[in-house]
């Protein structure tokens, strides 16, 4: 963890890694293809998908363009009434690392392939759009993650150095993107990503943990 020391800026994924939103994204994205193109969902893996937009996702597995607009539009229909009827939860320990974190006066930002008003809506669900300097979402930038996109147009708009900040994440395109952007990273809440890169926690609660020994082994 001494890389991760004069950290000021956090740079969060939010789908995975501070909202458990996976399931409702799969099962919403499952089900928009059921209707509108179920010959699609033989070769569907919702892992290799996590951190892109709805429309990079629904291209890479085959959508033609034509049906491309009708799809994305109902994927994130379905969704948003998954977070409107309650469903949306906070990944373990999201809410007490934020905390530490305001607490520190560090800054945070989230960093995600969500459209806006679907990333609007599960921070505000969640209560937790206010420990946030910016956000910013697939609208912001060309391409989503695996790109580096999002993570250089937030440090270009907030002024934050490659060098004080970390990236927090859940994927392996998430993961990559930081590395493009320069960022050092952390995984946390993927058990199977957590054999392959490092360093890699549990959950939040176990970054949150880490967090706090650094900063006690730095006082001595």
């Amino acid at each position: 963890m001494n890389r991760f020391q004069r950290k000021k800026s956090f740079l969060f994924d939010l789908d995975g890694t501070l909202v458990d939103s996976s399931r409702l994204h799969e099962r919403a994205l499952r089900e928009a293809l059921q209707d509108y193109a179920p010959q699609i969902l033989g070769r569907f893996d919702y892992e290799s998908l996590k951190g892109k937009s709805t429309a990079e996702a629904l291209v890479h597995l085959g959508v033609p363009p034509g049906a491309l607009d009708s799809l994305v539009h109902e994927k994130q229909q379905r969704y948003r009434a998954a977070v409107r009827a309650g469903e949306l939860r906070l990944t373990p320990g999201s809410r007490d690392v934020l905390e530490l974190l305001e607490a520190r006066r560090d800054r945070m930002f989230v960093v995600t392939g969500g459209s806006r008003r679907s990333v609007a809506a599960a921070l505000e669900s969640t209560g937790i759009h206010g420990f946030f300097e910016g956000v910013v979402s697939a609208e912001d930038v060309p391409c989503g993650k695996p790109a580096p996109d999002g993570f250089l147009f937030c440090m270009k708009r907030f002024r934050i150095p490659a060098p004080e900040a970390l990236g927090i994440e859940d994927s392996a395109n998430g993961l990559e993107a930081c590395q493009e952007a320069g960022l050092d990273a952390v995984l946390v809440n993927n058990a199977r990503l957590a054999k392959e890169y490092q360093p890699a926690f549990a959950s939040l609660i176990e970054f949150r943990e880490a967090l706090i020994a650094q900063a006690e082994a730095v006082l001595g």
